[in-house]
């Protein structure tokens, strides 16, 4: 596998940038490594398409003292992989195959449920279906998830007499599973109303996309998005002979990482699944900032772009988010958006990562900005917060 050429850089006075800010940022990274509080850090900055400011240091394997995180490291991205399925979702709108507010039910039949039947593709894309939100959303104190109940809705291979279940049907019950798992309750509220962070619901768009397409989730967003846009070292499965380039911060991303390798009734991994690289998101994100376009290669046109970045929620939706109680959540098609008065231009969009990363697009600047912060703590406000700040502190 070949490393992806390095983009074309500028100095810090070029981008209108704090070369003081940058050595900060360092020394904030190298603090916070130092104190156990992360285990390593990588950033990236650029504007208008040129690097300025990146950097790595660290340790890439929990086990290894002696290994180093390099700026060329995979990383599992988590969460910003929505991105990448808000990406699908809206070149499927552009093939004429798929409609924002077209019903869930209109592809997946379980939907076809009086609690679930007005739930549209939208309420998916901005977190607003009503279904189950992630995992200790609510800080409930012994979260559960849909995998953790997925094994009662296994299907049975002899029926109430006893005869055998036809091997079609018994087949079609194996791979929907995961979906009768994941629709077990009741929603938490009426479709559009609250705003619950739902991986939930982008797994459901990942399997919207493979029916639309006729392709698996996860070959579809490698074979539209990440090979077109060279990204040669993002994978839902990463090539055995590129593990050990995969920064690991504990024994249950160890095993995550082995067993990566894609089964055949797995949920679609649209919600969480990427590995990636920081010049690999750096390509992506300058995509979205050029408008859906990079090197001449076009992913999605301008007008989705605009769409998927600009608030679409009706004013007075409420999010607890965490304990964060929101009175007026804003959201785009996908990403999230920097609430006005916040530290970026207010037309800045992006998305955050569990365990730790985030990737933000400065539309007033031309500016991405990225960064992994690798850590095996429940939470550190420093490593992300601290980090956002002092990055804003920067421009001139």
């Amino acid at each position: 596998m070949t490393i992806t050429a390095e983009p074309t850089r500028i100095s810090c006075k070029e981008a209108g940038y704090s070369e003081d800010v940058v050595q900060r940022l360092e020394q904030h990274f190298a603090k916070l490594i130092e104190s156990d509080k992360i285990q390593c850090a990588s950033y990236l900055l650029s504007r208008n398409g040129q690097v300025f400011a990146d950097g790595a240091a660290g340790q890439l394997h929990y086990k290894l003292p002696d290994s180093q995180f390099k700026q060329h490291a995979i990383r599992r991205i988590a969460s910003i992989t929505k991105l990448f399925t808000a990406v699908a979702i809206f070149q499927l709108i552009e093939q004429g195959k798929l409609f924002l507010r077209q019903p869930v039910a209109d592809w997946i039949e379980e939907f076809k449920h009086p609690m679930f039947e007005q739930i549209s593709i939208m309420h998916l894309l901005t977190h607003t279906s009503g279904l189950a939100a992630d995992p200790f959303y609510y800080l409930e104190p012994y979260p559960v998830g849909w995998g953790q109940i997925r094994f009662a809705f296994e299907p049975e291979e002899e029926g109430e007499d006893g005869a055998a279940v036809p091997s079609e049907q018994l087949e079609k019950q194996k791979q929907t599973s995961w979906i009768r798992a994941l629709l077990a309750g009741k929603p938490l509220s009426r479709p559009g109303e609250e705003w619950n962070y739902s991986s939930s619901g982008y797994t459901l768009l990942g399997e919207v996309i493979a029916r639309a397409s006729g392709m698996r989730y996860e070959h579809y967003v490698m074979e539209h998005i990440v090979a077109p846009l060279g990204m040669k070292r993002t994978f839902f499965e990463v090539p055995e002979e590129l593990q050990h380039e995969v920064c690991i911060i504990n024994d249950y991303e160890m095993k995550r990482l082995e067993r990566s390798k894609l089964g055949a009734y797995d949920a679609p991994r649209a919600g969480g699944g990427l590995y990636s690289t920081l010049w690999d998101l750096f390509r992506f994100g300058q995509m979205l900032l050029n408008g859906g376009q990079l090197d001449g290669v076009r992913i999605l046109s301008r007008k989705s772009v605009e769409k998927m970045s600009g608030n679409v929620l009706d004013k007075g939706i409420h999010a607890f988010s965490w304990g964060g109680k929101i009175k007026d959540k804003t959201y785009g098609l996908g990403p999230l958006l920097i609430p006005a008065g916040e530290w970026l231009s207010e037309n800045t969009f992006g998305h955050e990562g569990a365990g730790r990363c985030i990737l933000l697009l400065d539309q007033g600047r031309n500016a991405v900005i990225l960064f992994f912060v690798p850590s095996n703590t429940d939470w550190c406000p420093e490593s992300m917060i601290g980090t956002q700040n002092i990055i804003g502190a920067g421009w001139l």
